[in-house]
């Protein structure tokens, strides 16, 4: 995730609070998957010394670097001149970068009223009313919070039974040696658009082995699935089928190497 998705505290106190509990607390996914909130904390073991030893360097940064007529000009031209030099405002430690699922939670259940205000912030704007938000006018900080969500409402419809494996070719791909990456509903194949109705990305998970949708918030570890070793047909269907994926979904097999290259489709219907 972005930096701009990071939240930032700049009062000790807050921190210690947010931190000691995130120490205790974890929940568990619909997988199975227990997650602990300690292991997205930048910085689990800061101590107020630490805290305020970094405080203390950045005001005096802050002071020998930005207290100039020069600055303040400018600053007046872009926010106001009611705009005053503050070097307090300059200071703030990261808390932590966390991704949707977590942040899931967070809104369901974190009781401290200055991370409920940062979540507000990223998932209130204008961007939430779109296109995730048209059954109702709530913001996706409220859907969420009452469990009304795209995240909640979405579910893998009409899975698809059979797979059909497109364009292959076994003396291309038995070397028992090859590197296959796995890629789940591709905008491209063969340097050509894949023309289907609605793309949804998907992105594996490595500790279940499954793709899941960026609207199931679950997480990944990388974007592809590696498959090593040789491909029959058999396999290859074996191995789609385990993902449980929608009908009409494609699947593309990519081998690359010093330049040369195989790819083909397999499509679930």
């Amino acid at each position: 995730m972005a930096a701009i998705d990071k939240t930032y505290l700049n009062n000790w106190e807050e921190f210690d609070k947010v931190r000691n509990w995130t120490l205790k607390t974890s929940f568990t996914l619909k997988n199975g998957q227990i997650v602990n909130l300690k292991d997205f904390l930048y910085y689990p073991d800061l101590t107020k010394e630490k805290w305020d030893e970094w405080h203390d360097e950045k005001i005096k940064y802050v002071e020998e670097h930005y207290n100039n007529p020069e600055y303040f000009k400018q600053c007046k031209e872009f926010y106001g001149e009611d705009w005053e030099f503050d070097p307090e405002k300059f200071f703030e430690v990261p808390l932590w970068n966390t991704p949707v699922y977590v942040d899931i939670f967070l809104i369901r259940n974190c009781p401290f009223d200055f991370i409920q205000d940062r979540l507000k912030e990223q998932y209130g704007g204008g961007w939430s009313k779109q296109a995730f938000t048209d059954h109702n006018d709530d913001t996706m900080y409220e859907q969420i919070k009452n469990h009304t969500s795209i995240y909640d409402t979405y579910k893998r419809n009409g899975l698809g039974k059979k797979a059909k494996v497109k364009f292959y070719n076994y003396y291309a791909y038995r070397d028992k040696k090859l590197n296959w990456y796995v890629d789940i509903n591709p905008y491209w194949y063969n340097n050509k658009r894949i023309d289907y109705k609605k793309h949804i990305d998907y992105w594996y998970n490595e500790d279940d082995n499954m793709f899941y949708s960026d609207l199931e918030a679950m997480p990944w570890t990388c974007s592809n699935f590696t498959y090593h070793g040789s491909l029959t047909k058999k396999n290859i269907v074996n191995l789609v089928k385990k993902w449980n994926l929608p009908k009409n979904t494609y699947v593309k097999f990519v081998w690359t190497y010093k330049h040369k290259g195989y790819e083909f489709l397999v499509k679930v219907y």
